[in-house]
């Protein structure tokens, strides 16, 4: 490795506000209700590192509301379905703390009010992503699907004769060239399309920041939880623009060779990730050099 390597840390990484919020909440949870059960319904937010963190403060993580007899319950950033949010309101014996990010929150709103105008809603996402599956509850089942790409446009919108009433929108953490490329796609609809940008402004600004480090660095090191969609969005945008980029959890999986041959390195990290993980990686890169 060369003695001299220039890091470059996008000022956009780590917690986005949501994410902040929420793991804030969970924080002062104990403290707010000492000697009660605290749970999370899932991860309060996807990465491991935060869960076990949160654990280590007595906030622990459950898989369904059957798991969770009383105390405190804490709704995750990624929000929850409609349907289990009336089971919780049948459940007076549990205190709810609502972490959901504001701008899911925002999203959920305009499925269901798009839904009640009778438009068919189409939601640009993963469909086993959490939020996704949130947003989904909140229309008609018969009016509101999921696509991925734009492949996945449904060949009945532009079938001769046909008029149709289109609400588009999208997962928060989605690509905005995705949903450009989408939008336009739909464009020559004879019909009508409304479409609502509800990507996360910190998402859009991540992944534009991260995308100009790529264009001028030798290589990327992208941090944050495997399981973290934005993350894993974030790395696939990069690698795109510098095959040398690389997803890391944590500051042990750097591997030396990758800066064997480079001047100098950029950094960015998902919205889930916290300040912490990315000043180890940090201290890593600087005992490297």
């Amino acid at each position: 490795m060369k003695a001299k390597l220039e890091i470059k840390v996008a000022q956009t990484a780590g917690f986005c506000f949501g994410v902040h919020r929420a793991v804030n909440l969970a924080k002062e949870a104990p403290e707010k209700f000492p000697g009660q059960q605290i749970h999370t319904l899932g991860p309060i937010i996807h990465n491991p590192q935060v869960v076990i963190q949160l654990a280590a403060l007595g906030v622990r993580q459950a898989d369904s509301l059957d798991q969770i007899s009383q105390g405190v319950v804490i709704i995750r950033s990624h929000g929850i379905t409609r349907q289990l949010a009336r089971k919780l309101e049948q459940r007076p014996d549990l205190t709810v703390i609502d972490a959901t990010c504001p701008f899911v929150r925002r999203a959920q709103e305009i499925v269901a009010k798009m839904s009640a105008a009778d438009y068919q809603v189409v939601i640009i996402g993963e469909p086993d992503h959490p939020e996704v599956a949130g947003l989904i509850s909140y229309g008609e089942p018969q009016r509101t699907q999921v696509i991925s790409r734009k492949a996945d446009i449904p060949a009945a919108f532009f079938t001769k004769g046909k008029t149709p009433r289109i609400a588009l929108l999208a997962q928060t953490t989605q690509s905005q060239k995705l949903y450009n490329r989408i939008s336009l796609a739909l464009l020559p609809l004879k019909g009508e399309l409304r479409c609502f940008n509800t990507i996360c402004t910190a998402t859009s600004d991540r992944q534009s920041e991260a995308l100009e480090l790529a264009g001028s660095c030798d290589c990327m090191l992208i941090i944050g939880g495997r399981n973290s969609a934005n993350t894993n969005r974030l790395h696939e945008l990069c690698k795109e623009k510098q095959n040398a980029s690389y997803h890391i959890e944590t500051a042990a999986d750097i591997q030396n060779r990758w800066f064997a041959d480079k001047q100098t390195v950029g950094i960015s990290a998902g919205a889930s990730t916290p300040k912490w993980l990315i000043d180890e990686v940090l201290a890593q890169l600087q005992q490297l050099c």
